[in-house]
């Protein structure tokens, strides 16, 4: 136990240097120093537990070590820009063979993963798994770098194997999505994600998979597969509303209104709309689509649906920016810079500001 205890001491000295050197955010080293702290002190009492469940709080050096480039069809992105590392007590450390200990080669792994050496580093995990077969780091590092590696079927299997010995491993989750959506598998990657977000993610994790804009290609691919049946409801697609809308407006970029597949982003709104009628995402931007036909009775109705937006959810950036370009259109330049006033309280994305700037051009 105080073999233990010096491991996890030791890797709070290690998260020290890591962010004096620049390699770890300062927001993460806060979180993992709780993590490790209260592991050692976990061990000083005599109460950590003896199984090999992955400490989820624990990220290390390869926070920044691993792109991932996806593509399924013509559908294309940079998803999960860095794999995050994970260390965790597993098999404690022995007698004098600490140099070869679990904890010792999962450095060893990260070091050789940092170093771009991912064949070395998935050698070190076998070494791993061979001590503790059901090692939930080695198994899921090791299955993401052999996918890296194109080396797909076999990570398959071995990212399978780290999600039945881990299910609540958010990391393992997260490749396991990644590699089901390069192999075609949306429906199969979607629910991954379900089981991710379960997992209760940290955060940094969480933004990781938002930011790359994987959930919301995963929801694409699985309209386009879809786009033939006739579906009606979220349930018909197997997704969550916002995940839907997201989708969606990649499928129809009302910016560029020429372009893309505006019936089936339609047909996803209608879709949402059915089982959440105050959706403002899909009130607003089937709203928007609808007054673009240039008829009478759809614009009609694209107006009551962008006014239905902003009412159900007053702060709303999009309903609020599109309803501003609404009113422009119909010469009410009043209200449109009073929803724009309001759009600037909202802390709005860049995207969103930059367009509320170019609608405030047309004010004068």
């Amino acid at each position: 136990m105080n073999d233990e205890r010096e491991f996890w001491l030791e890797s709070l000295d290690d998260l020290d240097e890591e962010l004096a050197a620049g390699d770890l955010e300062p927001e993460d080293h806060q979180v993992l120093s709780r993590s490790y702290t209260r592991q050692a002190a976990q061990a000083l009492r005599g109460d950590q537990e003896p199984s090999e469940k992955a400490d989820r709080g624990g990220r290390g050096k390869l926070i920044a070590v691993v792109a991932g480039l996806v593509v399924v069809g013509v559908l294309a992105g940079v998803f999960l820009a860095r794999a995050v590392g994970s260390r965790h007590s597993g098999d404690t450390i022995t007698g004098n063979d600490a140099v070869s200990s679990v904890p010792s080669l999962l450095r060893n792994a990260e070091e050789s993963a940092a170093a771009g050496d991912l064949a070395e580093a998935i050698a070190i995990y076998d070494r791993v798994l061979e001590r503790s077969p059901s090692n939930p780091t080695a198994l899921a590092y090791k299955g993401w770098f052999l996918a890296l590696l194109g080396q797909e079927a076999e990570a398959a299997n071995v990212l399978a194997d780290a999600v039945v010995v881990a299910p609540d491993y958010p990391d393992a989750r997260a490749f396991r999505a990644i590699l089901l959506y390069r192999t075609g598998d949306c429906f199969g990657a979607a629910a991954e994600l379900v089981a991710f977000d379960a997992s209760n993610p940290p955060e940094f994790i969480s933004q990781l998979v938002e930011n790359q804009g994987l959930r919301t290609n995963i929801a694409l691919c699985q309209i386009v597969l879809q786009g033939q049946e006739q579906f009606q409801t979220l349930a018909d697609l197997g997704l969550a509303a916002n995940d839907a809308v997201a989708a969606a407006r990649a499928l129809w970029d009302p910016t560029t209104p020429a372009q893309g597949d505006p019936a089936l982003a339609l047909r996803v709104y209608e879709a949402v709309l059915a089982d959440d009628p105050d959706h403002a995402g899909a009130l607003t931007y089937s709203g928007v689509m609808l007054t673009q036909t240039g008829l009478d009775d759809q614009f009609a109705e694209g107006a009551r649906r962008i006014n239905r937006a902003v009412e159900a959810t007053p702060n709303h950036p999009e309903a609020r920016l599109w309803r501003a370009w609404l009113l422009i259109g119909l010469g009410q330049t009043d209200q449109a810079r009073a929803d724009l006033d309001h759009l600037d309280t909202l802390n709005p994305s860049p995207e969103i500001a930059r367009l509320a700037t170019d609608l405030r051009s047309r004010l004068g």
